[in-house]
């Protein structure tokens, strides 16, 4: 895979691509890879401000969680908001020592997977009230890049959640296997298995001509 050029935009992650390995940049939230840890309290339970500075240092591994989950930037930072929230109300779950991105992973998979059904029921509504054609409809001039990020984002739609999850920790943070199997609670080989053929697909689909794929793939 070719080196990341980070493109990092001050309010929300930016994307753009060159070849599959394409798959170049992924710009996401400020913060570090966020996989170091703060020291818990003496009692072992995180105070607020304890959590809020682990919050910050797994941002980007928590983004791409919720991205990969719900297979669009644009909510990302909503749920990782409402996963922050929820966590806040269970610190005395987390056990200290234990990998603070892990467990707050949980949050994220799930909020994002409610806020992804949420999303498909709506586009089936639509689809059934003869809606989404109009939705679909492509703007009359977009250029170049503006179409290619769109079969790109396209692309990634049509991988499963955990396929895609882990080609973009992969890729955009360029985290082992090791440390992936840990975040989504997975084989390091399933890991492995999952980023290999995403990253085949990837390839497959974005070298076919008028590509039009959606959300969900096989998981």
């Amino acid at each position: 895979m070719p080196a990341l050029e980070q493109r990092v935009d001050p309010r929300s992650p930016s994307f753009s691509v060159q070849g599959l390995g394409r798959l170049a940049t992924w710009g996401v939230c400020p913060g570090t890879a966020g996989m170091s840890e703060t020291e818990p309290s003496a009692a072992g339970t995180l105070t607020p401000a304890q959590f809020a500075a682990r919050f910050r240092e797994s941002s980007r591994v928590l983004w791409c969680i919720a991205a990969g989950v719900l297979g669009d930037r644009g909510p990302a930072e909503d749920v990782l908001q409402e996963a922050a929230m929820t966590a806040l109300r269970k610190l005395d779950t987390f056990a200290p020592g234990s990998n603070f991105a892990a467990w707050m992973g949980q949050f994220v998979r799930y909020i994002a997977l409610n806020q992804r059904r949420k999303v498909n029921r709506r586009e089936h509504a639509l689809r059934v009230d003869g809606v989404g054609a109009l939705s679909s409809a492509q703007p009359a001039t977009r250029t170049d890049t503006e179409l290619f990020d769109a079969d790109v984002t396209r692309a990634l739609g049509a991988l499963g959640e955990t396929a895609r999850t882990c080609l973009l920790l992969k890729t955009v943070l360029e985290l082992d296997y090791a440390e992936i199997a840990d975040l989504l609670e997975i084989p390091a080989g399933t890991a492995m298995s999952h980023v290999s053929r995403a990253r085949a697909k990837m390839q497959q689909l974005l070298a076919e001509p008028n590509l039009t794929v959606g959300l969900g793939g096989a998981r």
